[in-house]
């Protein structure tokens, strides 16, 4: 008796619906909103170099030149800075602060911090300068300029006051002469941060304008390339788009629709007695005039010369082809042309039923024969097919 084989799982065709377990543990502890993920991974960034300069200090401890006693103080305190910020911000109490990020108050106590740790370091406190200058350099991607620079004279005057503090009770580590070359070059180099910061966002300024502008050409680059110059219409390249989506959409259960093909009468005796001006201005009062009766569901784009295309949703309200006639009884009382109030536009047009999964071109081209038949008929007339 042969031993049946069990049939091996299909392989998902969507792995990414079953992230596997690195994926949720970075979800848990990053969250999966985008805005908190990346401040929360700005803070662990931050969190990870804080735990690199700690191990340089507990090494410091171990060829006695600073107490383990200060050190292990100093990185409880960094510990408990990093765990309360990450505590803020993952359960998005954050949020109702101006800056989401909490990027000033996080330089203000890791700059607190790290003077304080350049009380306690004595053999080696001119290590923890460098720290301060790493701190800001973090803030100039998350800090506004005036932000940074308040958090610059903020730590050049903490630093200043722990420098006067430790000449005073810790000569023999801290000789006044150093300090105030300690100072001097701290005061300088926050001020240099602060002038690159602002540069920094004036570039990034400059590029957030110029992508702006870029996307707003884009659009309008878009839009007059799906558009008829003349009458504002969509063009005839719009509406075969338009007309394979809906068309795509009845396939799946939306309504059927109505394909109209119209076609100004005598249109070229216009441009003959009037001027091609004129007959401009005509094409553009009927496209008016078109959007104002047609139904909001309805769609016209100028197909091409004086023949325009319509897109009938069969949806309510009204019959699809019932908006043509109004239109056709509004253009009878209407004035075709300011300059010419006695003229009048009329229109054949021709209707076409779309049917189940035939070519669109299909059902363009029978709404063409019906045009064909209502201008033979004798024209100002629709012919449905």
């Amino acid at each position: 008796m042969q031993t049946p084989v069990a049939a091996s799982a299909p392989p998902d065709p969507d792995p990414e619906r079953h992230p596997n377990w690195l994926s949720r543990l970075g979800d848990a502890i990053l969250t999966t909103d985008s805005r908190q993920r990346r401040t929360l991974s700005l803070l662990l960034l931050a969190a990870l170099v804080t735990a690199t300069v700690v191990m340089l200090l507990i090494y410091a401890t171990m060829i006695g030149v600073a107490q383990a006693s200060h050190i292990a103080w100093l990185a409880g305190l960094f510990g408990l800075f990093m765990v309360g910020f990450y505590a803020t911000i993952r359960s998005g109490l954050n949020r109702r602060f101006d800056d989401p990020t909490l990027a000033l108050p996080q330089v203000i106590s890791a700059q607190s911090l790290i003077a304080t740790g350049y009380a306690m370091t004595g053999p080696v406190h001119g290590a923890t300068v460098i720290m301060l200058s790493l701190v800001m350099v973090f803030g100039m991607f998350s800090l506004r300029s005036t932000a940074l620079r308040i958090a610059s004279l903020y730590t050049v005057a903490v630093m200043g006051a722990v420098m006067y503090w430790c000449v005073r009770h810790q000569p023999e580590y801290y000789p006044a002469r150093l300090e105030l070359f300690n100072f001097a070059l701290t005061a300088v180099v926050m001020l240099a941060i602060s002038q690159l910061s602002g540069q920094l966002m004036d570039m990034r300024t400059r590029v957030k304008t110029q992508k702006i502008a870029l996307e707003q050409a884009l659009t309008h680059i878009k839009e007059m390339a799906a558009r008829d110059e003349l009458t504002g219409l969509p063009n005839r390249r719009r509406m075969m788009n338009l007309l394979q989506e809906h068309a795509t959409r009845h396939a799946r259960g939306g309504p059927r629709f109505y394909v109209c093909i119209i076609d100004l009468d005598h249109f070229k005796n216009i441009n003959d007695s009037f001027g091609h001006a004129t007959g401009d201005a005509v094409l553009r009062a009927f496209a008016r005039q078109a959007e104002q009766v047609l139904r909001n569901t309805d769609m016209i784009g100028r197909w091409g010369g004086e023949e325009f295309l319509l897109l009938l949703p069969e949806t309510p309200p009204g019959e699809p082809t019932l908006g043509v006639t109004r239109l056709r009884e509004t253009l009878a009382v209407t004035a075709a042309s300011p300059s010419l109030p006695d003229l009048r536009v009329r229109f054949s047009a021709g209707f076409a039923r779309y049917e189940d999964g035939e070519p669109i071109d299909q059902a363009i081209e029978r709404a063409d024969r019906a045009l064909y038949a209502a201008k033979s008929a004798g024209r100002n007339r629709s012919v449905v097919l």
